[in-house]
């Protein structure tokens, strides 16, 4: 084995500067095919120092700078540096291969993406535009409402207007005629036109022929046309379509609405602490006569389960100062006396304790000012979330992401019975309306 001191090779080191980082030009192959000569010691480097992994001449070998030094034959060493070459060419090939399969893999996911954030962007904008056509038409219904009031109204005052028109125009007419004759100075003139003209149109509007004096005129009572009309106001009132009006459209909204929170009917455990109403769907504690067992907190859970899709219920809390509300994994397990923690996703509101929520063994204290009447409850099988709504605002209180594939159910625990102050139910609201031909 042949040793050497290490020290670098002034020729390796200047053929090293020149090649490193750069193509092979034509002048670089030309230079390369020249034969490499020691600077040090004008010799042929026929050695390469696998130690310093240097090209040296045979004195370098033997100086102290390479002593101990490990060395190789040029073509030898370069055939098993080529080996080590290719094996990085390999790994960089499969590298390169996994980084394009990467590359094209993810720009499928962000073609993907964008086409389903279209699909879901037409989706909404569907669906809004079927709530913007009911609100349209139901704009139309009101206005045209409006429209026929507004024709009954305007048609009795246009009669109104028009007997007040023809009564005035009858009484115009006779003070044209009326009028002219108080312009005669002769009074044979006059009298000719009185006995002619104005007798006849004075009598007519005179109330009573049988009892007129002649001979005391300021006596005489004249017939008023005038008396007996009003004028008719065009008021009129569209009920609670003019004071309430949005509210009425909404819930004529709700009937139109699909899908809508779903109704469930809650299993009825038997016990003698629960009490579930004939339709399942609603739960209280039941009345204690005796302060035994006062902490214990039975609950229910739903007849049907779920494994697919997504489903939103609410529940109705009110004021009650206790409850749970959540989702239980394993329907084969609903009712058993063992609970396993990472089985059930539930929020609770614990007495003089606020909102807690208890999943995979944990609780988490929420931080929220809100206190609900109605909380909402998102299931999402196809994902695996859970997410609890203030149903009142329709904002977020918590998402949750669980990985078991067991079917779901839905359970409620009424809470405490705190001494009777928690005894109002837990009540799944349900959203079906009489809609008819909608």
């Amino acid at each position: 084995m042949l040793s050497c001191a290490c020290t670098t090779c002034a020729c390796a080191d200047h053929h090293t500067k020149q090649t490193s980082g750069k193509s092979c030009t034509d002048k670089q192959q030309l230079e390369m095919a020249k034969v490499l000569m020691c600077s040090d010691h004008d010799e042929k480097l026929k050695l390469f120092c696998k130690t310093c992994q240097k090209l040296v001449c045979v004195i370098c070998r033997d100086g102290d700078k390479h002593a101990r030094h490990v060395f190789k034959p040029v073509k030898e060493a370069a055939q098993i540096n080529k080996m080590v070459l290719k094996a990085a060419l390999n790994f960089l090939d499969k590298e390169n291969g996994q980084f394009k399969s990467l590359i094209h893999k993810q720009k499928t996911e962000i073609t993907k993406t964008e086409d389903e954030s279209k699909t879901l962007l037409a989706k909404i904008s569907a669906q809004f535009e079927e709530m913007h056509q009911f609100l349209r038409q139901k704009e139309a219904e009101a206005k045209k409402q409006l429209e026929n009031e507004e024709e009954k109204v305007i048609e009795v005052m246009q009669k109104n207007l028009s007997m007040i028109d023809l009564r005035f125009t009858e009484s115009k007419k006779n003070e044209d005629i009326l009028q002219p004759a108080l312009e005669f100075d002769q009074p044979d003139h006059f009298l000719q036109w009185w006995s002619e003209t104005g007798l006849k149109q004075t009598e007519a509007m005179q109330t009573d022929l049988n009892h007129i004096c002649v001979h005391s005129w300021v006596e005489l009572k004249y017939m008023s046309k005038v008396n007996d009309l009003i004028v008719r106001t065009g008021s009129f009132f569209l009920g609670p379509h003019e004071t309430h009006l949005q509210f009425f459209v909404w819930k004529e909204m709700l009937g139109s609405i699909k899908p809508v929170p779903e109704s469930l009917t809650l299993k009825d455990p038997r016990s003698a602490y629960l009490k579930v109403s004939p339709k399942g769907t609603k739960i209280r504690q039941a009345d204690r006569v005796t302060g035994l067992y006062k902490n214990f907190n039975p609950g229910t859970v739903s007849e049907e389960n779920f494994q697919t899709g997504q489903h939103y219920w609410e529940i109705e809390v009110g004021e009650k100062p206790d409850w749970t509300v959540g989702v239980k994994m394993d329907a084969e397990t609903q009712l058993s006396a063992t609970k396993s923690a990472e089985s059930e996703i539930l929020l609770h509101l614990k007495h003089s304790k606020g909102y807690v929520l208890s999943w995979d063994g944990e609780d988490t204290t929420l931080n929220t000012r809100d206190k609900p009447q109605k909380i909402g409850l998102y299931l999402d099988c196809e994902r695996k979330q859970v997410s609890f709504y203030n149903a009142d605002n329709m904002s977020r209180l918590v998402q949750i992401n669980y990985n078991l594939m067991k079917p779901c159910c839905l359970t409620l625990v009424p809470g405490l019975y705190l001494n009777g102050i928690n005894c109002d139910p837990l009540i799944v609201c349900s959203y079906k309306f009489n809609t008819g031909n909608r």
